[in-house]
């Protein structure tokens, strides 16, 4: 899966793409991101996927939310291996605790089933109701809605035919089982009183939440750069991320 220059990400549910190849992250790609949104991340993607390969034919608000929720997984593990960390406040105890998971487990639990994908990405579920899957533009072109509204709206934008009052359910659900994406409640306990309580969880928010909260650390890794090698700004953040760090942690360690 790993490369110093990217590596190809398998797309099982978009239509009329088998899959992508992602160019490394870099520091100008980090330095973008201001928010946990599908905005800033479709525009992430898309810099990836232009600089990926020639032979990419999609948009990053083209692919499905399940394709598109794997490839970050498969993303954030090319980048900070399988596990998930994160510290959560008790809302009984009030004390904080470490919940940590693997995300190639929860992969496993959330398998895409194998479907074979229409041309025209268009599923039948009974005759008179027909759907298609969410994309990256279906969220943004809802994200305005209030938070409550967003998921009926979603689904009435999916419904290609049928009734949205009647058959909005019935089509969730198939698309649950179809094409679940990495959003869900989970439920941990609390090592201090023992209480359980859900917590919420999904891979773009997680993923761009740690890129911006890594920020500092960049900057300082720009600076021992420029410092040592006196390498210009941009030559710098045009470097793929690992490569950055192995020369400041070389720097660092020989000081």
């Amino acid at each position: 899966m790993n490369g110093s220059d990217g590596f190809y990400v398998p797309l099982r549910l978009t239509p009329s793409a088998d899959g992508i190849f992602l160019r490394s992250l870099n520091g100008a790609d980090e330095l973008s991101i201001e928010a946990a949104n599908t905005k800033t991340l479709v525009a992430l993607l898309d810099s990836l996927i232009q600089g990926g390969s020639p032979d990419n034919k999609i948009h990053a608000a083209q692919i499905v939310t399940a394709d598109r929720d794997r490839l970050l997984a498969m993303l954030y593990m090319s980048l900070y291996g399988s596990i998930v960390e994160s510290t959560i406040n008790c809302m009984f105890c009030l004390q904080k605790f470490d919940l940590d998971f693997s995300l190639d487990e929860l992969l496993r639990h959330y398998q895409l089933l194998s479907i074979e994908v229409p041309e025209n990405g268009l599923y039948t579920l009974e005759p008179g109701i027909s759907f298609r899957l969410p994309t990256g533009e279906d969220e943004m072109l809802i994200s305005a809605a209030l938070r409550d509204e967003q998921e009926k709206l979603l689904l009435e934008r999916c419904l290609v035919e049928g009734n949205p009052g009647s058959d909005n359910e019935k089509v969730q659900l198939k698309m649950a089982e179809m094409a679940p994406v990495l959003s869900m409640e989970m439920e941990a306990v609390c090592p201090e009183c023992n209480h359980s309580q859900p917590v919420h969880f999904d891979i773009q928010s997680y993923f761009l939440t740690k890129l911006m909260q890594e920020r500092p650390l960049l900057i300082k890794e720009i600076h021992l750069l420029a410092l040592q090698y006196h390498w210009s700004y941009q030559e710098i953040m045009q470097l793929p991320r690992k490569l950055r760090k192995q020369f400041a942690a070389m720097i660092q360690s020989e000081n």
